[in-house]
C-alpha cells in the first residue's frame, strides 16, 4: 500500500512501502525542525519551508527521472533511499552552521555513515534499521549521496543524478526557495530538462532538447544567488551565528553533540548561555544585526587574492579591530566566494552528434552566466550600528592598501 502527501511545488507524491519506514525514523523526522534557508526568513517572511519537504521533493523528481529513463526496479531502489535521507546529515539552520562544523568534525552533510550503518537496539528503529530489513546497498547510497561512481556501476553510471551539475536536488530546491520566498526567479521545467536528459556511452547528459530547460536552470541559480542564498542580512545573521558558536563550542564532541541539534534546540542552548553566545543569539531573535561598514565587489579589493584562506582573512579581520579600536567579537569579515570561480553546473555535459561538450561551451548564454557568476561575489564587513564609521575607515585602510 502506497502512502500519499499533497506537496505545494509537485502535487501528489507517493510514497512506497521503504520510503514511509525511513520517513518515520526520528533521523527523518528532525529535518521538519530543520530550516531550508537558514536566516532567508529575515528578509523573506515566507522562507520557513524545511529539509524535510525539499527531501520529499527530490524523491518524487528522482522517481520521474528514472520513469523516464526506464530504471529497473533493482536499480533504482538505492537511487531513491538517496534521494530521500540526502539531508539527514545536516546540522541546525541547513548550510548556515556547516562551515563550523565542518572545520571542527572534518565531516560535511553528506558524510552520514554514522546515521546509515549505526543500529541502535535501545531505541525505536533507525533508519540503519529499515536499510537492512528492505536490504538495501548501504554503501551504494553513500556513493549516490557523495556523487561518486565505482567500477562496479554497471553500464550506466548513476553517481551524479543527485549530486551532480545538473541532478534532481537542484531541481527541487530552486523552484521550492523561489516559491517560499516569493522571488519569481526560481522557474525551472523540470519535467522539460528531466525529459532532455539521457545516457551516453553510460554517462547522463543533457541532449539537445534539454539545453534550453538547462540554460533556464542555471539562469534561475544564477539569480537567486545574489537575491537568495548570498543576501546580504541573511549572511550577516549566518556570521552572528557562527561567531557566537566559536566562543560556545569547545571541542570536538560538542560539535559532534551541535550536528544532532534542530534549530530549535540551537535557539534556546544560545539564548541561555551566558555573555556573548547569548547576546548574539538574542540580537538574532529580535532581528537586531550588524550593519554594512563596507559591501564591495571582490574585483574592486587589492587584497582579492589574500581572502581566499580563513586563517588570513582572520588576519585581516583582526587588523580591522585594531586599527578602528572596536572588539573583535564585533569585526565580521566576509567573503562570499571565491574569484575564479563560476558555475559548477556548467560544465554538464552535452551530447553534440557522437561527441560530448560542456555546456558553456555549446550555450553562449551559460558561458556569460559562468563569468558573471563570480563578478557577483561581494566582501563585506560587518559591525553594529554605533561603529560603522570607525570600522569603515579600518577596513579601507587593510582591504584597498
Amino acid at each position: 500500500m502506497r502512502t500519499v502527501i499533497r506537496d505545494p511545488i509537485h502535487g501528489y507524491i507517493e510514497l512506497d512501502e521503504l520510503a514511509t519506514a525511513i520517513i518515520d525514523t526520528s533521523a527523518m523526522q528532525r529535518l521538519r525542525r530543520i530550516k531550508q534557508l537558514g536566516f532567508a526568513y529575515l528578509v523573506y517572511p515566507g522562507a520557513n519551508h524545511t529539509r524535510f519537504e525539499h527531501s520529499l521533493g527530490t524523491y518524487h523528481l528522482m522517481n520521474v527521472l528514472l520513469d523516464t529513463l526506464e530504471v529497473s526496479k533493482a536499480e533504482e531502489k538505492e537511487l531513491l533511499v538517496a534521494s530521500l535521507i540526502h539531508d539527514i546529515g545536516h546540522g541546525p539552520y541547513s548550510h548556515v552552521t556547516e562551515p563550523l562544523l565542518k572545520e571542527i568534525t572534518g565531516k560535511s552533510h553528506d558524510d552520514i555513515e554514522h546515521i546509515i550503518f549505526k543500529q541502535d537496539a535501545e531505541h525505536s528503529k533507525n533508519i540503519a534499521d529499515v536499510l537492512e530489513e528492505h536490504c538495501v546497498d548501504k554503501r551504494k547510497v553513500m556513493r549516490y549521496i557523495k556523487g561518486v561512481g565505482a567500477d562496479d556501476d554497471g553500464d550506466h553510471d548513476f553517481s551524479r543524478i543527485l549530486n551532480g551539475e545538473i541532478d534532481v536536488d537542484k531541481m527541487d530546491y530552486l523552484v521550492r526557495d523561489a516559491y517560499y520566498t516569493g522571488v519569481a526567479y526560481g522557474v525551472v521545467d523540470n519535467i522539460r530538462l528531466i525529459q532532455g536528459l539521457e545516457f551516453f556511452n553510460g554517462r547522463l547528459v543533457i541532449t539537445e532538447k534539454g539545453i534550453l530547460p538547462a540554460e533556464y536552470l542555471l539562469f534561475s541559480r544564477f539569480l537567486m544567488s545574489p537575491t537568495v542564498y548570498k543576501h546580504h542580512t541573511a549572511r550577516i545573521a549566518q556570521l552572528m551565528l557562527l561567531k557566537a558558536l566559536e566562543y560556545r563550542i569547545e571541542s570536538r564532541s560538542d560539535a559532534l553533540a551541535l550536528r544532532q541539534m534542530d534549530d530549535s534546540e540551537l535557539d534556546i542552548a544560545l539564548r541561555n548561555a551566558k555573555g556573548y553566545p547569548g547576546e548574539m543569539m538574542m540580537r538574532i531573535n529580535e532581528r537586531r544585526l550588524f550593519k554594512r561598514a563596507v559591501y564591495t565587489s571582490i574585483n574592486d579589493l587589492s587584497v582579492a587574492e589574500e581572502l581566499r584562506t580563513v586563517k588570513r582573512r582572520k588576519e585581516l579581520e583582526e587588523e580591522i579591530s585594531k586599527r578602528s579600536g572596536v572588539d573583535m567579537k564585533y569585526v565580521i569579515l566576509d567573503l562570499q566566494g571565491e574569484t575564479g570561480r563560476g558555475l559548477k553546473e556548467s560544465a554538464a555535459k552535452v551530447v553534440v552528434g557522437n561527441d560530448l561538450r560542456s555546456l558553456r561551451e555549446v550555450s553562449s548564454l551559460v558561458s556569460m552566466l559562468s563569468q558573471a557568476f563570480q563578478e557577483n561575489y561581494k566582501v563585506g564587513v560587518y559591525t553594529l550600528e554605533k561603529y560603522r564609521v570607525e570600522v569603515k575607515k579600518a577596513a579601507e585602510l587593510v582591504l584597498w592598501r
